[in-house]
C-alpha cells in the first residue's frame, strides 16, 4: 500500500527527519520519503496501517492535514481478481448447461 500524508508545517529538515525515522520504527514500512510538501510512505497493509502512520506523525508534535492511501498493483506476471474470478462463473456455467 502507499499512503501520501500532508503535515501541517513541515519544518525544517531536523524535523522531516524525526517525522521520517518515526515513520519508518514502524513494523511493515518499507519507505518513508518527503517530496513535494507531502509525506509519502510504502507499507504493508497486514504489519502496519494508515491510522498507525498517523499516530506516529501526531508523536512527533506534527499536525496531518490531509491523507490518502492507495493501492500499489499487483506483479504483472500474477493473476488479476478479474482473472480468478472468471474461472469459477465459467466452470459455473458449464455445469448448470449439462
Amino acid at each position: 500500500m502507499a499512503a501520501r500524508i500532508e503535515i501541517k508545517e513541515l519544518g525544517d529538515s531536523a524535523h522531516q527527519k524525526e517525522i521520517t525515522d518515526a515513520i519508518e520504527a514502524l513494523d511493515g514500512v518499507i519507505e518513508a520519503k518527503i517530496e513535494n510538501g507531502a509525506l509519502h510512505v510504502s507499507y504493508d497493509p497486514l504489519a502496519t496501517s494508515e491510522k498507525k502512520i498517523e499516530q506516529a506523525i501526531r508523536s512527533t508534535g506534527s499536525t496531518v492535514k490531509a491523507a490518502a492511501t492507495d493501492t500499489e498493483t499487483a506483479h504483472p506476471d500474477l493473476p488479476t481478481p478479474a482473472s480468478l474470478e472468471q474461472a469459477p462463473v465459467e466452470n459455473a456455467d458449464h455445469g448448470k448447461q449439462s
